[in-house]
């Protein structure tokens, strides 16, 4: 079975639904750091200063998070899973494209071994978390492990348990990375002047809550009014602004690129990077130390796309991945935010028509404040303006550009590959990054309803690009904060990439 067939397949199973989980009270045998989230007022101030209770003197409880949120939920025994590919067949091109190389993992071999994979996901999985050239990553519930290691034991294809406990790799998010584990060695003679902002809570190390990064974002503001503005798109349904920051020196012949971050709610090292992306360039923009062709760019952020499903993954439910919109007649709650826009929307495969599923797509496209405020502040900008749109997410070190619905080519295949191989290639020489580079359906597969696709179709900029953020699947969406700093320094390289390539 050809593997986009096998994705289809797998978008009809039961990815995840918000399932209570009974907090549990076992115990983490890692020290984690305390850290405040004062977004939520005096009542979290309150909890921070209060120490965690400890067990035999030196364990803390996993109790960090439900004192956040008494009711959150819990994720313990979980596991995630990457089920091998190693029984494929390559397939052989004359064409050794870049990204064609990259897409050589194409049909599964005749045999058992297709539908060992679709009762595998469909039997014991909670949910896929990312298909690549490598396998399919998929979360094991608790009670779903020890009869999945039972089928493993019988099947054709191999796995690898890259997080063995979901709960704890969670914990492990909360904390802060110090100097020497978070690649910031550096730091130590001043060389990254732009993470130590006098009175801003942002530090890098960690990852923050929604509050401390409109804290930053009003703290650039003051800091570079000269370049710098706020301009509120929207209100959520919990009434957290949309807030995008536009950066520029007000030439009326320069480009605009459009940045957003953070569409799926789990997804919290996309806005740490852009946010780090942000405050590197204001300072060396102030320093008069940047670079010519970033200068000649009215830039454009939002850097918090999702805010009441961010927060709500801080603070309940790590995994969460959409928004907070009600549905009345399921009781359940969220639209899938990346699936909203008008664009192939609702297609089958790669979204799903359940309000309880992680893919739903909604009622209607554009049917959530979010999307609606984008597709406006998007359209206003117009074509003869916005020269890019770029949208960082996790996961998967992958570049992608339009079709995520179906495997097309738009007009501007050629330059979008052009200098996505470039970016490629400044990444590997900036950290030696390997990112794959192809359409967003073949990396991917099916996407519908994304907002890459639709602002393709509806303004078709020179330039759209999604950036899915590290990993390839060791930590999934729960990447360890001493990762920011470094995929930071990936999204600043990619957007002068781009800058760089606006003609």
């Amino acid at each position: 079975m050809h593997l986009t067939c096998l994705f289809l397949l797998i978008c009809t199973l039961n990815f995840a639904t918000s399932v209570e989980r009974t907090v549990s009270d076992a115990t983490v045998s890692s020290t984690l750091a305390r850290l405040p989230f004062f977004g939520g007022g005096v009542g979290q101030l309150l909890r921070y200063i209060r120490p965690l209770d400890t067990v035999n003197g030196n364990q803390r409880r996993s109790e960090l998070r439900s004192e956040l949120d008494i009711n959150y939920i819990s994720y313990r025994g979980s596991q995630l899973w990457k089920l091998n590919f190693n029984a494929t067949r390559m397939v052989n091109d004359d064409d050794e494209d870049e990204d064609d190389v990259n897409q050589k993992t194409s049909a599964i071999m005749p045999g058992p071994t297709d539908a060992e994979f679709s009762q595998m996901v469909e039997r014991y999985g909670t949910e896929v978390w990312n298909i690549n050239q490598d396998g399919i990553d998929i979360l094991i519930d608790q009670k779903n492990v020890a009869a999945a290691r039972e089928f493993m034991d019988k099947a054709s294809f191999s796995y690898n348990i890259m997080i063995d406990d979901i709960e704890k790799a969670i914990d492990e998010t909360y904390t802060e990375a110090v100097v020497q584990d978070s690649g910031l060695m550096e730091l130590n003679n001043n060389s990254h002047p732009w993470m130590e902002r006098e009175g801003v809570l942002m530090t890098w190390r960690r990852y923050h809550d929604h509050a401390d990064i409109q804290q930053f974002l009003q703290n650039i503001l003051e800091t570079h009014s000269d370049l710098v503005e706020i301009i509120q798109i929207g209100l959520t349904r919990n009434k957290r602004p949309l807030e995008v920051l536009r950066v520029s020196n007000g030439n009326p012949n320069n480009w605009a690129i459009f940045v957003d971050a953070g569409l799926q709610a789990r997804d919290w090292l996309s806005p740490a990077a852009v946010t780090y992306a942000i405050s590197k360039l204001t300072w060396l923009w102030s320093m008069n130390e940047l670079d010519r062709h970033m200068r000649h760019i009215d830039w454009y952020f939002l850097p918090i796309t999702n805010p009441d499903g961010y927060q709500y993954s801080r603070l309940t439910d790590r995994l969460w991945t959409k928004n907070r919109n009600y549905d009345s007649s399921t009781g359940c709650y969220g639209v899938n935010l990346d699936r909203n826009f008008d664009q192939g929307w609702s297609q089958s495969g790669g979204s799903s028509a359940n309000p309880c599923k992680n893919l739903y797509s909604g009622s209607n496209s554009f049917t959530e404040i979010e999307t609606r405020a984008m597709r406006n502040f998007l359209v206003s900008l117009g074509k003869d303006y916005l020269g890019a749109y770029i949208s960082f997410g996790g996961y998967g070190q992958s570049i992608t550009y339009p079709w995520g619905d179906a495997d097309y080519v738009t007009e501007n295949q050629r330059q979008l590959k052009q200098t996505g191989r470039e970016a490629v290639r400044n990444l590997r020489r900036l950290n030696h990054a390997e990112y794959s580079l192809g359409t967003s359906y073949r990396q991917k597969l099916a996407r519908p309803g994304n907002s890459a696709d639709w602002v393709q179709q509806r303004i078709e900029p020179q330039f759209v690009y999604n950036v899915f953020l590290k990993d390839q699947g060791r930590y999934g969406y729960l990447m360890p904060p001493h990762y920011i700093v470094e995929s930071g320094e990936e999204a600043y390289d990619f957007l002068s990439t781009i800058a760089k390539n606006l003609k």
